[in-house]
């Protein structure tokens, strides 16, 4: 196993080379995970006996895999999410039909067991079945710079990708916010930690020209319900402080006029997305896993994806966390934090999950 740093990504990122999860150890792999919380973005290249069932295997150890809409729909239904897809697939009228088009639409991107039941691995690619249908999320086009979740308050901070077949000839890039955040004049940082983003979700702004069943589940994930406010600075689940700009679905800041916020947004987009803090990951093998955090990192694809798969998990870090993960110092959005994790977890039946203290 040989570790080295990633070109770009400011003063982040790391290559883990060679890495064989046949002989990885326990401890290893949590030594591997606290590396990787402090360094944002870590990308394993030519990983050696990992396939879709031991991927998650592994990505349980660092955390809970979860997803909200997941959270709001068994919330809403006070059932089981299995039970609400089987629901679903008999066109039950108890279902909203936007609820069962959601249902039925990410069940088809979502990997299957052995029974046939979706699992928490969702597949990312453009392959599709005999109807023309995608079997994967971000079917089509490049994806622009985004983070998963990113108009929930709630929003899941951990991401992995598994490369599986088609992957040279894209690319997975990332770009970090911490280094530009803390480069600001104290007076600047100060306002920057007083301000607050309102989120609204944009049809195409992710990924232009996406069909309309893609970027529907996309609209559900992302932002689906315009208004949300969420601090614009924040705190990584490895305590490093930087910008929860999720260029995907910031709209304003709040108290700032149309004109004002545009003109720090542009501000911000000419200084951050520059080549210092900037890494797009050309594939060179089909076995390459990314591991990066979604607070304070975004993400983009890059390259073509008609033939391409991969797998992803949306997971917390709690299980190398020595304390609750909450992203925001701020007040009333500390405490509604708190309160919705702890109804999420509490729905969800994640009965490991360190819950915060009020």
């Amino acid at each position: 196993m040989k570790i080295s740093k990633i070109p770009g990504l400011g003063r982040f990122g790391l290559f883990i080379d060679d890495l064989d999860f046949a002989t990885l150890s326990d401890e290893e792999w949590y030594e591997i995970g606290k590396l990787h919380l402090k360094n944002l973005v870590t990308i394993l290249r030519n990983v050696k006996n990992i396939d879709k069932q031991s991927y998650k295997f592994w990505m349980d150890k660092w955390g809970t895999s979860r997803d909200l809409n997941q959270y709001r729909l068994e919330k809403k239904y006070n059932i089981f999410y299995s039970d609400l897809v089987k629901k679903a697939f008999e066109n039950d009228s108890s279902l909203d039909p936007e609820d069962r088009r959601l249902i039925l639409d990410t069940t088809h991107m979502a990997h299957k067991d052995s029974k046939g039941r979706p699992t928490a691995i969702l597949q990312v690619t453009g392959q599709r079945d005999a109807n023309g249908n995608p079997i994967g999320m971000f079917a089509e086009g490049e994806l622009l710079w985004h983070s998963n979740e990113s108009g929930n308050l709630c929003f899941t901070p951990a991401v992995s990708l598994l490369g599986s077949e088609g992957m040279v000839g894209s690319a997975t890039g990332f770009v970090t916010t911490p280094d530009w955040y803390e480069r600001q004049s104290e007076s600047f940082r100060s306002e920057l930690d007083e301000m607050v983003v309102i989120h609204k979700f944009t049809p195409g702004k992710i990924n232009p020209g996406l069909r309309a069943e893609q970027d529907f589940v996309m609209y559900k994930n992302m932002c689906p319900e315009d208004g949300i406010e969420i601090p614009l600075v924040i705190n990584s689940p490895g305590g490093i402080r930087g910008l929860h700009y999720s260029v995907n679905t910031i709209d304003c800041i709040k108290g700032m006029s149309e004109q004002q916020s545009k003109q720090l947004f542009e501000r911000i987009d000419k200084e951050l997305f520059v080549e210092e803090f900037i890494y797009d990951h050309w594939y060179q093998q089909n076995n390459d896993l990314c591991l990066f955090e979604n607070s304070i990192t975004l993400h983009r694809r890059l390259g073509g994806v008609a033939e391409r798969m991969a797998y992803r998990i949306q997971y917390d870090y709690d299980e190398i966390l020595d304390q609750a993960y909450v992203p925001y110092d701020n007040e009333p959005y500390r405490s509604l934090y708190i309160g919705q994790i702890k109804d999420a977890m509490n729905t969800l039946n994640k009965k490991r999950y360190k819950l915060p203290d009020d």
